[in-house]
């Protein structure tokens, strides 16, 4: 199983689904879901050469999904540190709708910011 790898103060650490799901509980394994997809695909792009930092790492999100809120937290401490917020522009292109918003994620790592949207058709 993939784990996402993140800097805490240049020490190197590894997070599963499995640890989020630990951490959040089971009430939205989705949420949870949708987040570790985004940041799988975020990091490489985010920081190239390796682990992004967590601390320098900002979260914006298209909805208020409580397991993703989590996810984020959990490898980020986005939450915690005030870099995750709700977004306040809609996506640059379309994004499935969600409760309360939409299925898309802004993050971003010091001076990089990339905007992820879930593919349509992937959530019913």
């Amino acid at each position: 199983m993939t784990t996402l790898v993140v800097l805490d103060q240049g020490e190197s650490i590894s997070i599963s689904f499995d640890d989020l799901l630990k951490y959040h509980g089971r009430s939205s394994i989705a949420g949870v879901a949708h987040a570790f997809k985004a940041m799988e695909r975020a990091f490489p792009l985010l920081s190239p050469g390796g682990p992004p930092e967590r601390y320098d790492i900002t979260v914006e999100s298209g909805f208020p999904g409580g397991g993703a809120r989590d996810a984020f937290e959990m490898v980020t401490r986005a939450v915690t540190g005030d870099r995750y917020r709700l977004a306040s522009e809609p996506a640059r292109v379309e994004a499935p709708e969600a409760p309360g918003g939409h299925f898309f994620f802004r993050l971003g790592y010091r001076e990089t910011v990339v905007e992820l949207v879930a593919r349509a058709g992937l959530v019913p």
